[in-house]
């Protein structure tokens, strides 16, 4: 997995090293980077964990893994760092929402808000470190913050639940579910290590099992007169297809189904914001690129 090479190389390890921080010979690390072996899921927790990733991102063999690290030494393009947060004020509001964002992020962002096309005619698509997909309208909002880490923070700022970066890694959120809905998966794949880091992330924020699938499963909609509506939707969901439909300009509706079977059909003309769990979502979409 060339991948894991990638991460440990991007933050001068050497394979003893890692080895050692993992627990596993120096071998094991030099088999797995050579696709002589594959390490087991406990093992890519470990990894994820430790630089700040997700088990799905190291997977996604040839696509850029966003780590909640800032400027990692070497700097390789598959690897995309944290940069500092993106603010979006809409309208009819006068609270700015931060989010954590990498740097590729932060210079896509830019480089579209500057250029000579028409901006108010795109959306945005984002993916930030603390587990939120954004869709913004660039039409229903009135202003895009950004802020690199190493600037000092705004009067208005408002410190994120999770953290300026989230819980560190996104491999977290989906760990985090898992200890309350899947235990025994739980258990038998996750390290020692990061149980007590769950574990202490869970007592930290008193979470339960219906506020964590209310954080994992919640998709918030914010309108143009300042009011929003949450929908709780399942893993069964073809919410995908409907983000899908809002890229490609497929409809003027968005429909979202909910875990009561209900379906809401929303007017992308009255949404400022849609905010998406980022792993339920990567999820959904590695699953329906895996039935192709």
């Amino acid at each position: 997995m060339e991948k894991l090479k990638i991460l440990r190389e991007s933050f001068d390890f050497t394979q003893e090293h890692l080895a050692d921080i993992l627990g596993v010979k120096s071998k094991d690390i030099n088999d797995w980077e050579s696709n002589k072996s594959q390490p087991e899921l406990k093992i890519l927790r470990d990894y994820a964990v430790y630089f700040g990733t997700s088990v799905l991102d190291i997977l996604s063999n040839g696509k850029i893994s966003a780590t909640t690290y800032w400027s990692p030494s070497k700097k390789e393009k598959i690897i995309d760092y944290f940069w500092g947060h993106i603010g979006i004020l809409l309208c009819n509001s006068n609270n700015i929402k931060w989010y954590p964002i990498t740097t590729a992020t932060a210079q896509r962002i830019k480089q579209n808000l500057c250029s000579d096309g028409n901006i108010h005619d795109e959306l945005f698509f984002i993916e930030t470190l603390n587990n939120h997909y954004l869709i913004i309208n660039t039409n229903l909002i009135k202003k895009i913050s950004l802020i690199e880490d190493s600037s000092y923070a705004p009067k208005n700022w408002e410190r994120i639940w999770d953290g300026d970066q989230g819980f560190g890694a996104e491999e977290y959120y989906n760990l985090i579910e898992e200890y309350f809905w899947d235990e025994e998966y739980f258990y038998e794949n996750t390290s020692e290590e990061v149980q007590l880091v769950i574990k202490d992330l869970i007592e930290k924020n008193n979470f339960t099992k219906e506020s964590v699938y209310d954080i994992t499963h919640s998709i918030n909609i914010y309108f143009s007169d300042n009011t929003s509506e949450s929908i709780l939707i399942g893993y069964d969901s073809k919410f995908v297809g409907t983000i899908m439909d809002i890229e490609f300009g497929v409809s003027r509706f968005c429909c979202f189904e909910d875990l009561n079977g209900e379906k809401h059909f929303i007017s992308e003309e009255n949404i400022g914001l849609i905010d998406i769990p980022l792993y339920l979502y990567k999820k959904q979409l590695q699953q329906i690129i895996d039935n192709e």
